[in-house]
């Protein structure tokens, strides 16, 4: 019993150290759109692995009529598949790990929001709890928290084959960033730590983590 109980506390504490240098985004693949979990370009969680500890995400893109049009999403061995997702317009996926705690840290419920971009396809408007929002201006981002612009927020760039940038949201939540080549530009924010305390799967926690990206893709 006591070697049971010590196996998934040493599952739980390695999946909590694996989060904090993680991140969760939309990318293309072969044409499709895919939920990829790792540390940016570095080799892709897979299934069996990390990735099943991974919630399946909901993933949506906006309808003609303005709403939600859900995607049909596919785990495969190193991604999930967002079935019927073009390229040409946006997307979006909210996903998460269960209740974690680590040592005398108070427990928290990691939660993950992700989007994905073309540069064609000109303003996004807000959709997720924590949201970084491609405006009308070219390079231009705003991000949002439960709807509400955030200020002074750093938000981390990685172009495509250059190093990993740092831009801080002024008083409106927008920042700017540089476009140079063509390629992915993987936009993220990480660890927002809200002290709201709750339930998820019928274990308590204290806190929620919050973390979100956004992949805009440069023709």
């Amino acid at each position: 019993m006591l070697s049971r109980l010590f196996a998934i506390l040493s599952v739980l504490l390695c999946l909590a150290s694996t989060v904090s240098a993680h991140e969760v985004w939309i990318e293309e693949l072969d044409g499709k759109l895919v939920v990829r979990f790792a540390e940016y370009g570095e080799e892709y969680e897979k299934s069996p692995g990390h990735l099943d500890s991974l919630i399946t995400p909901q993933a949506w893109t906006t309808g003609e009529d303005g709403k939600p049009a859900p995607f049909e999403v596919q785990k495969k061995a190193d991604h999930f598949l967002l079935e019927g997702a073009t390229t040409a317009k946006g997307a979006m996926a909210e996903t998460g790990f269960p209740v974690m705690k680590r040592g005398d840290a108070p427990a928290r419920k990691p939660n993950f929001y992700a989007r994905w971009h073309h540069a064609g396809a000109g303003e996004a408007k807000p959709a997720m709890m924590f949201d970084i929002v491609p405006t009308a201006t070219p390079g231009e981002v705003q991000v949002f928290f439960r709807g509400k612009p955030m200020a002074d927020t750093k938000v981390f760039v990685v172009p495509p084959e250059g190093k990993e940038e740092e831009i801080t949201t002024d008083k409106d939540g927008k920042a700017k960033f540089v476009i140079g080549k063509s390629g992915n530009y993987l936009l993220y924010c990480k660890h927002h730590r809200e002290d709201l305390p709750g339930f998820s799967g019928g274990v308590a926690y204290e806190a929620l983590s919050h973390n979100c990206s956004l992949l805009w893709k440069q023709p």
